[in-house]
């Protein structure tokens, strides 16, 4: 046999070798998409058990349900998709015509109102009711939260 035929044969074999190596081969498994999130009504809040109790001062709904998404160190949250808030209550009221408590009011209430520079409006509506008796707690904290207001506790 010629060199020739035993190059072609060699050839062949190998490419057989090869198809039926990729048409056995599993390749890397498919993820399936993750399911869309349920209506905030529907998500217990994920310290729900009790497990993790909230600082002192921190109302339990702001760790549970904002700090999922904003990191503020004296909440002990750390969620990266929203802005840090740990000076929103000194810088609120500089964004916009209204006050710092309007500013976070409208904030939570109507998400898509302003949307913080770098950020995508990915806030959800409805987080006032989320919230219910702890809005108005929310509130007052969000406005505590200041640089002047970390440093002193610091010290």
């Amino acid at each position: 046999m010629s060199s020739r035929k035993v190059a072609v044969l060699l050839a062949l074999a190998l490419g057989a070798v090869l198809l039926l190596a990729a048409c056995f081969n599993p390749g890397p498994t498919v993820v399936a998409q993750p399911e869309p999130l349920p209506p905030l009504t529907a998500i217990v809040p994920i310290t729900g058990d009790g497990s993790t109790a909230a600082p002192e001062g921190v109302p339990a709904s702001f760790v549970t349900t904002c700090g999922i998404c904003h990191t503020v160190a004296d909440a002990g949250t750390t969620g990266t998709i929203g802005p840090e808030l740990s000076n929103i209550g000194a810088i609120a009221g500089t964004r916009t015509s209204l006050s710092a408590e309007e500013y976070i009011r409208q904030s939570i209430d109507d998400p898509g109102a302003f949307i913080a520079p770098g950020y995508t409006p990915l806030m959800t509506a409805g987080l006032h009711d989320v919230l219910g008796d702890d809005y108005e707690a929310v509130v007052a904290y969000l406005l505590t939260l200041t640089d002047e207001a970390a440093e002193a506790a610091s010290q």
